[in-house]
């Protein structure tokens, strides 16, 4: 668990007693976002577990769509929160579902969106889940070797974030995830100018998935650098269209499938079916 501040452990303390109510206001629901600490009871740090900032959420939601939505490690659903409020403005209501494999988290988000469909679920057990189709899945997965219950779909290597986009791609036509730095194929937030990586980490999870990274509505993290709980980090949105990449592999395999079977030379077809 982490060492909370007076302070810290003061606004927590007001967050567990706001959690008391059987109905909170829109300001009681703000406040414990921002100030219920997900390292007060939980070793949040082995388990990755670092929530969104609120106001990096806020921002986030101008790449994590509408319509359905699937928020993979969804904590106590900051993003599925703002995703939400944002759609009210728009001509259709997000229908927001959130899997968090932490049930006290879980037991917080129904407080918090209650309008969001909440399984208490590994996303690893996706499968099993049938957890249906979805125009957009989003995350603020755990970073780095955290510990895990699967793999992906492709990918095999020892990045929890890269397990669970690989995730969403089966899930989803489009995808928006908050990733380290390190992880994106790019650099752009806390730089002067946008940068495409030619290795690294990114780009090897984008030459092994066909999953390639794009920077959405190009939001600069690292404004929000300080303002995590526990950890100070500069991270990139990197978005995906899932659709287009399954589109593209479907293609390929019907060229791979149509491409005539070369003859042995000097040898005729009759002679090659006996052999």
């Amino acid at each position: 668990m982490a060492k909370l501040t007076k302070a810290q452990r003061k606004a927590h303390n007001e967050a567990e007693a706001i959690l008391n109510k059987d109905h909170l206001t829109e300001d009681e629901k703000d406040f414990v976002f921002q100030n219920w600490h997900e390292g007060a009871n939980f070793i949040n740090g082995a388990a990755g577990a670092f929530f969104t900032p609120w106001s990096l959420a806020a921002d986030f939601a101008l790449d994590g769509g509408s319509g359905r939505v699937i928020d993979l490690c969804a904590g106590i659903g900051v993003l599925s929160y703002f995703i939400h409020h944002r759609s009210r403005w728009g001509s259709r209501l997000a229908d927001i579902t959130c899997v968090e494999i932490n049930p006290r988290y879980v037991e917080i988000g129904r407080k918090l969106l209650p309008e969001a469909r909440w399984i208490n679920a590994d996303v690893f057990d996706w499968r099993e889940l049938d957890l249906g189709r979805f125009e957009f899945a989003i995350g603020n997965p755990p970073f780095g070797r955290v510990r895990r219950n699967g793999n992906g779909p492709r990918y095999c290597g020892p990045e929890f974030e890269f397990h669970v986009i690989d995730i969403g791609a089966e899930l989803a036509d489009h995808g928006a995830f908050i990733i380290p730095q390190q992880s994106a194929s790019f650099k752009y937030s806390g730089s002067q100018c946008f940068e495409r990586r030619t290795g690294g980490r990114g780009v090897d999870f984008e030459n092994l998935t066909g999953l390639e990274m794009g920077t959405g509505a190009g939001v600069d993290t690292a404004l929000y650098r300080d303002e995590w709980k526990d950890t100070s980090i500069i991270c990139e949105i990197v978005c995906f269209d899932f659709a287009e990449t399954r589109q593209r592999r479907a293609a390929e395999r019907e060229r791979i499938e149509a491409k005539p079977v070369p003859r042995a030379s000097g040898r005729p077809a009759e002679q090659l079916a006996l052999l």
